[in-house]
């Protein structure tokens, strides 16, 4: 199976809280997680299976549904919600916000909609709510009924912003208000009846609207509701309509469309921080269209803060205690922000959003803005014993001082698995080595030197434990590096003792004749083109059989973000995206980092060709081959485990945390693009650099890959403040000899 990783100038398993860390949109490192918002509209038939392959990707998508309206056809009855939806989407009714279309009311009263969704539909002679996710506020609207200036719809719809002063705001519903669609014209498709709910969301400082009805995926750049682009409060639409009824052509282009597909299913999914949003679309499988990016939440028209307002430098942020011990409840440090303009003046009424990193926090955030002092204050407490940063934004300026509260674990109650054991062969020192941690009551580890012994406890093949059974543990972990097990069984486990201590039990592993496989790496090739063209061509390559071979690139584009490449050579049939970020955001993203993977039994050899479909300003690529991987799937699909991305602006480093890894052998893969023309990156602690490629000239673009085996957060560093973007695979090892 073979990766690529190109360059060329997009939640995830939260199984590891320990090495969660999320950057939100404004750069803020976190350690809350986004709230997911998923979902499309136009969705189900009972006429084909499209409505099948979208609810399988829900499947496999947490957090909260969305439904853009024609959730069912023909005429949304009773029947055909239970027969055509229930099947498929109706598999995440429970977690499922909707909205009516105009086939819903093809029933009279569209009653077979409320029927189907009861309370979740809202009062059925209005069709519109709201509800919140986390600090963003989310208003449902009914495009089917009126929405005049004077509609009682529109009249709640001010009432409801009001009431809500959330700093970010977004609104769904069924007819989009511009749209690239309707024939061979030009200028696009408006649907003027909707006008006046975008007037008083734009008005309200909303930030992005969902629509449906047109069967094809969209993305607009921010506008005003007359159309015309506004970088600074403009609402941004996405068009949704691909939940699985048909597609839709896309050849009448609204001016302001930045993205548009009519070919392709899938789902939209939405990544709600407290500043900001991210979006990914998702295509159902066997499909490679796909688009990404994310934006920072704004103010309504004319409330930004004044010329002369906070001060990044002069404001404070202090933590008090810079001690506390692990728990719920009142273990908790102060936080006090103190915002001040650049003469030292306290500023009132300023807005402050707090962050911290690390995992499993607590974060309380100040009640309301600051007073006439300046200041505004909350709280952080965990349960996790580590140091946390704690950072704060005040009326949108990142303060430059942070705190640091320690959380410091509590007695030692238990003892835990760090490592566990891996299947071996009879008589063979089992690796890696065995480890266990004295912890607290909540799972921390706790620094002790106390005596760890183990024994089996599940002893399916009557072997005998060897090695040193009996260890003092170092700054609390007891690491047993020569054990070993005489005889072949399924279902072993050990159990770790040590006085004073709740016991604790590894998870099975076998003893088998034959160790499983170890994932190794090769470097096949790797190169910089610095010429503006649109085909580029990298070394020649001859990959072994059955092993994995990745791809990254790096593309530049000055005037837009340029789309994923496509692959062709190397001796392979074809080549799969695996994942994509565009970074590197101003008012564009200007580049593409891509990763991409092939496999064959029988490979012939060559270079491989990259192509775009736009001129770029330079293109890298970094050429991987992978042996001992997973050989399922097509095209070296089974060696690939969880995916991930990242970006930021003006950062020192990335990190793309991955789930746990359920074989050791499983290597983490990353990939780095970064705004810069010499070599800066520095992999993570741990990680091997497989190669860096900088562009070397004018225009900026340096790419790193890495690995390292099983290590579930990817990261890297440099030593410049820089625009970048990261990607992060789990590549899987064979599970058979």
């Amino acid at each position: 199976m073979a990766i690529a990783v190109a360059a060329c100038s997009d939640a995830g398993d939260l199984t590891r809280p320990d090495r969660q860390t999320f950057i939100t949109p404004t750069g803020l490192l976190t350690a809350k997680p986004p709230q997911i918002f998923v979902g499309a509209g136009d969705v189900a038939t009972c006429n084909s299976n499209n409505d099948e392959a979208t609810a399988q990707l829900l499947d496999n998508i947490p957090g909260t549904v969305f439904v853009l309206g024609d959730n069912v056809y023909e005429n949304a009855t009773n029947a055909e919600f239970r027969n055509c939806y229930h099947p498929t989407w109706g598999r995440h009714k429970g977690r499922t916000k909707p909205t009516p279309g105009n086939h819903e009311y093809n029933t009279n009263g569209a009653a077979g909609y409320y029927n189907y969704f009861g309370a979740a539909a809202g009062d059925p002679a209005k069709g519109y709510y709201s509800f919140e996710l986390d600090t963003w506020h989310v208003i449902v609207l009914n495009s089917n009924i009126s929405m005049t200036t004077a509609s009682a719809q529109v009249i709640w719809l001010k009432a409801d912003l009001a009431a809500h002063p959330n700093p970010c705001t977004l609104a769904y519903w069924h007819h989009p208000l511009y749209s690239s669609t309707g024939g061979t014209g030009s200028g696009g498709v408006t649907y003027s009846a909707v006008r006046p709910l975008v007037d008083v969301l734009y008005a309200g400082g909303a930030d992005l609207v969902l629509a449906g009805h047109r069967h094809i995926y969209e993305r607009l750049a921010p506008i005003k509701p007359n159309g015309t682009r506004d970088d600074v409060f403009g609402v941004r639409e996405i068009i949704a309509g691909t939940g699985g009824k048909s597609g839709g052509a896309v050849s009448n282009r609204f001016p302001a469309s930045e993205v548009r597909n009519g070919v392709t299913f899938g789902v939209l999914k939405l990544y709600l921080y407290e500043d900001g949003y991210a979006w990914k679309f998702v295509p159902v499988a066997g499909k490679t269209f796909s688009d990404s990016g994310s934006t920072a939440c704004h103010g309504a028209p004319g409330v930004l803060p004044p010329v002369g307002g906070v001060s990044a430098s002069v404001s404070t942020l202090s933590v008090s205690p810079a001690t506390i011990a692990a728990g719920a409840g009142s273990n908790v440090a102060a936080i006090t922000v103190t915002a001040k303009d650049a003469s030292g003046n306290p500023v009132s009424g300023a807005t402050v959003v707090l962050a911290a990193t690390g995992s499993l926090n607590t974060l309380t955030q100040p009640v309301g803005p600051t007073g006439a002092d300046g200041v505004a204050t909350g709280s952080l407490g965990s349960i996790v014993a580590q140091a946390k940063v704690v950072s704060a934004i005040a009326n949108g300026v990142a303060i430059t001082q942070t705190g640091t509260v320690t959380v410091e674990p509590g007695p030692a109650t238990q003892l835990g698995f760090d490592v566990q054991p891996m299947r071996t062969a009879p008589g063979t020192i089992i690796a890696p080595a065995v480890e266990v941690d004295v912890q607290d009551q909540l799972g921390n580890r706790v620094a002790s030197t106390a005596a760890v012994t183990l024994i089996i406890e599940d002893n399916p093949g009557g072997g005998t434990l060897s090695g040193t059974t009996t260890v003092n543990a170092v700054s609390g972990t007891a690491r047993f590096a020569d054990l070993s097990i005489d005889r072949a069984g399924v279902g072993y486990k050990l159990e770790a003792k040590s006085v004073g201590l709740a016991d604790a039990t590894s998870s099975s592993f076998d003893i088998a004749a034959g160790s499983l496989p170890t994932v190794s790496h090769l470097l096949l090739t790797a190169g910089t083109n610095i010429v503006n063209q649109r085909v580029y061509t990298t070394g020649a390559i001859a990959p072994a059989p059955n092993t994995l071979i990745t791809v990254a690139v790096l593309e530049h584009n000055s005037t837009s973000a340029p789309p994923s490449p496509t692959l062709s050579g190397g001796g392979m049939t074809t080549w799969t995206e695996v994942a994509s970020v565009t970074f590197d955001t101003g008012t564009l993203p200007l580049r593409r980092l891509t990763i991409f993977r092939a496999m064959s039994t029988a490979p012939g050899s060559g270079p491989i060709t990259i192509t775009s479909s736009v001129t770029l300003s330079h293109c890298q690529w970094i050429v991987s081959q992978w042996d001992g991987v997973e050989t399922s799937g097509v095209n070296g699909a089974g060696a690939i485990g969880e995916t991930g991305s990242s970006r930021g602006n003006a950062v020192t480093g990335l990190s793309v945390p991955l789930g746990v890894f359920a074989n050791a052998n499983n290597v983490a893969y990353g990939a780095f693009g970064v705004n810069r023309n010499v070599a800066v990156v520095a992999p993570g602690t741990g990680f091997t650099e497989i190669a860096e490629q900088p562009s070397g000239e004018s225009t900026p673009g340096d790419l790193q890959v890495e690995w390292r085996t099983n290590y579930y957060t990817i990261d890297a560093t440099w030593p410049l403040t820089l625009n970048a973007g990261a990607l992060g695979v789990e590549i899987r090892a064979r599970t058979a000899p």
